[in-house]
C-alpha cells in the first residue's frame, strides 16, 4: 500500500516562521517532519492533522532552542538561499 503524500505547512513559533511536512500513516496517527524532526504522533479525530503537526513542530523547536540549538526560520533560509544565488550569479 503506497504511503500518502506529504502535506507542507508553515507555523509561527515565538514570532518566527518555520516549515514542516506531515502525512497520515493510519487513522488517528500522523508523522511530522521538520528540521531535525521525524515523529509519529497520535491525534484525536476532532483535531485537524495540520494543527497537531503545528503543535508538534512548535514543541520541538522550543525544546531545541531551550537547549541552545539555533534553528533557522523560513525567512533565514530564504535569505541564505538568495545570498548564495546572488553570489553564484556574480561569479559567472
Amino acid at each position: 500500500m503506497p504511503m500518502p503524500d506529504l502535506t507542507y505547512f508553515t507555523h509561527e513559533v515565538d514570532g518566527r516562521s518555520f516549515a514542516g511536512w506531515f502525512r497520515t500513516v493510519q487513522p488517528g496517527r500522523i508523522e511530522v517532519l521538520g528540521i531535525g524532526l521525524l515523529q509519529t504522533v497520535a491525534h484525536p479525530a476532532h483535531v485537524a492533522p495540520v494543527n497537531v503537526a503545528r503543535q508538534t513542530l512548535a514543541r520541538f523547536i522550543r525544546g531545541k532552542q531551550r537547549g541552545g540549538l539555533p534553528i533557522p526560520s523560513v525567512e533565514q533560509i530564504k535569505a541564505s538561499t538568495e545570498l548564495s544565488t546572488n553570489s553564484l550569479q556574480g561569479s559567472s
